[in-house]
């Protein structure tokens, strides 16, 4: 994990292996050197100007908390890793529980917020979905991304509704060479899973500029683990492993025009054949998914003071599902669901400018405009679609009485098809004490309107939507210390943030009904975290979460760890050539929507690399995940009674990678 750090003018050191010698370091022997010079690459990425690409990480230097998950980072997280694995393994205070292992829904929690309350970009594009508000990265592959950023804390004003929390912006591979390069990647697990992953790009020159092509394609498929205990699953299940076959390709063009402009294009394909596993029945249960991305973004420099960016983009999610059971005489079987539909299409357009006023005051500009549409075989709404608009203006000022303060101040106003309008309000702070200690605080509104489900689901006996739902408000507060410098003379930085958020209007379900909750439900606790470089091979990073929830009369939310922590020791050698590592992670209790008390448990994962050739181009990779076994429980299932969705159990996966 890589904290950005305004006040740090160097460029940042690349990322390290998080690993452990001690562990892991004689898992390879030396292999005979194909090759003796270093593979070099002549990066260059197409000259462009740098507005939307830098929306998140530029809020570091106004008061928020920023962390930047690395490639190398992503390439540790094991050949069948997806972005959950990703997210679990590197970003201190985010709470990730995979449902039943790689390419499942999971349960998230940022800064004490609920599964929703974190909003999900690829690219820029919301992921979470507004007409169910689901949040689905059980397709996305890690092969595909260059780089994670976490905006930490509520963060409505640039980025709308759910953006409570937080936001994560999942940010793809781009072409960065001028001659053809690229690579393979095959693996495989001890559960015999098999994956493989290749990708290729180029930048060329043409009379416009620089016109840099990438492609890529994944596939992962797996029978799985079983994520239930033996006495949990009735004698009728058949079907007790839950597997996944996962395959994805995608492209993306970026052409410059001279210096001044750029515009770049993104598409994606997904084709998932996904097991729902169940403890009751279960002879057959599947999500067939086919899910299509697609970005169009302009960027333009005006001049040196005046840029923008509009940026369109198409979501399209398509799913068949079907439910299976054996049947009770232990002879037949009941067909619940055949191939039934669900889906959704989600399309937009933003744009966005800043300009730079006299004095060096930055202001920042924009509308956000998005639509909806879904269908549902299963659930019946009688409104599936909406429509969300937004307009929203920030102000950076420059007060030369005071140097070292960083502030911004803004506003937002979103209304959405039926339903209320909101309006948020958002201020920012960052104090340069001295060049090792800052201080950074930022308090506003955020909102989460409510979602075609939650408005016009019409399930007479089990579900019923409210057409006069409000919008869900909050008012958020981050205060942070942080601070880089040394630690025996050795290379250490630290982060402590508290966090209070109170919610008011909170949506919830009243026995079958979706209502607004009475009463105000107070979200608080703090979160640390801290890196030391004690030597120039080992590294330790830790980091760890408190969460306290308090409500009132009765309105309560779940799913929230009371204390999760995770820390990592890392080796690597001097010459590059290999590292290990180890982590643990773990987690207090969690309380289920039932009520239920799980959680209480730790994992211990270890990984190690080592390079065949000093030109880096072959390279061995191993990740040992839940190391000694652990049985534990990432979930409830709805079922009744409840029964634990277990953690993935040990696994080792192999993987070899060539770099061209």
């Amino acid at each position: 994990m890589t904290q950005i750090h305004p006040w740090r003018s160097r460029a940042p050191r690349p990322a390290r292996l998080n690993t452990c010698g001690a562990l892991l370091g004689c898992l390879f022997s030396p292999l005979l050197l194909a090759e003796e010079t270093t593979l070099t690459l002549d990066q260059q990425l197409v000259s462009a100007p740098s507005v939307e690409s830098t929306t998140v990480a530029e809020m570091a230097r106004y008061g928020s908390k920023v962390e930047i998950v690395s490639r190398e980072q992503i390439e540790r997280a094991g050949p069948s890793s997806d972005i959950t694995r990703v997210l679990q393994m590197y970003v201190p205070g985010l709470y990730v529980a995979p449902k039943n292992g790689p390419f499942d829904y999971g349960t998230y929690s940022l800064l004490g917020g609920r599964n929703d309350d974190t909003l999900i970009l690829l690219d820029g594009v919301r992921l979470n979905n507004r007409l169910y508000g689901g949040l689905y990265l059980d397709t996305l592959p890690a092969n595909a991304i260059e780089r994670i950023e976490v905006l930490k804390g509520g963060q409505s004003l640039l980025f709308g509704t759910q953006a409570v929390a937080g936001v994560i912006n999942i940010v793809t591979r781009s072409p960065q060479t001028r001659e053809a390069s690229g690579e393979v990647n095959l693996g495989l697990d001890s559960f015999m899973g098999q994956t493989g992953d290749a990708r290729a790009e180029k930048i060329f020159s043409n009379g416009f500029g620089d016109l840099g092509l990438l492609a890529y394609i994944s596939h992962n498929v797996s029978d799985g683990y079983q994520p239930y205990r033996n006495k949990d699953m009735n004698p009728r299940v058949s079907d007790k492993k839950r597997g996944y076959e996962v395959t994805t390709f995608g492209a993306k063009a970026v052409q410059a025009f001279a210096d001044e402009s750029r515009l770049e294009l993104f598409y994606q394909y997904s084709d998932a054949n996904l097991d729902f596993a169940r403890p009751l029945d279960n002879r057959k249960t599947t999500n067939d998914r086919v899910q299509q991305i697609a970005t169009a973004t302009f960027e333009q420099r005006l001049n040196e003071r005046l840029s923008y960016f509009v940026k369109g983009h198409v979501n399209d999610w398509d799913t068949r599902y079907t439910r299976i059971d054996n049947t009770a005489d232990g002879g037949g079987v009941r067909v619940r669901n055949h191939n039934d539909y669900w889906g959704f299409t989600d399309w937009g357009v933003q744009a966005e400018g800043k300009a730079e006023l006299s004095g060096g005051h930055v202001l920042v500009f924009g509308s956000d405009n998005q639509w909806f549409k879904g269908q549902d075989d299963v659930l019946v709404i009688d409104n599936s679609k909406a429509e969300a608009h937004a307009l929203y203006t920030q102000l950076r000022p420059v007060i030369d009485a005071l140097p070292d303060w960083h502030p911004s101040i803004g506003i937002r106003h979103e209304s959405m098809s039926g339903g209320d309008s909101a309006t948020v309000g958002m201020l920012t702070s960052l104090y340069d004490l001295n060049d090792r200690w800052q201080v950074r605080g930022q308090y506003g509104s955020a909102y989460k309107l409510p979602n075609a489900e939650q408005l016009f689901v019409n399930e007479p006996g089990d579900e019923l939507g409210n057409r006069n739902l409000k919008p869900e408000k909050s008012r958020n507060a981050e205060l942070g210390l942080d601070y880089r410098g040394a630690l025996l003379d050795r290379e250490f930085s630290a982060s402590v943030t508290a966090f209070h958020r109170r919610i008011d209007d909170l949506i919830t379900l009243d026995g079958i009904q979706w209502v607004n909750g009475d009463g105000e439900i107070t979200v608080k606790g703090f979160e640390a975290d801290g890196k030391w470089q004690f030597d120039e091979r080992w590294n330790l990073s830790a980091d760890l979460t408190r969460n306290l929830v308090e409500s009132r009369n009765g309105v309560t939310v779940n799913n929230i760890p009371s204390f999760f922590a995770r820390s990592r020791l890392g080796f690597e050698s001097t010459d590059r050539m290999w590292g290990a590592g180890g982590a643990i992670r773990y987690i207090r209790d969690v309380v289920s929507s039932k009520q239920i008390d799980y959680g209480h448990y730790s994992v211990v994962d270890a990984d190690a690399y080592r390079y065949l050739d000093r030109a880096h181009r072959h390279r061995l990779s191993l990740l040992l995940e839940n190391l000694f076994d652990r049985d534990y429980a990432t979930s409830m299932t709805s079922t009744s009674p409840q029964v634990e969705n277990l953690g993935r159990p040990f696994t080792s996966e192999v993987r070899y990678t060539y770099r061209f």
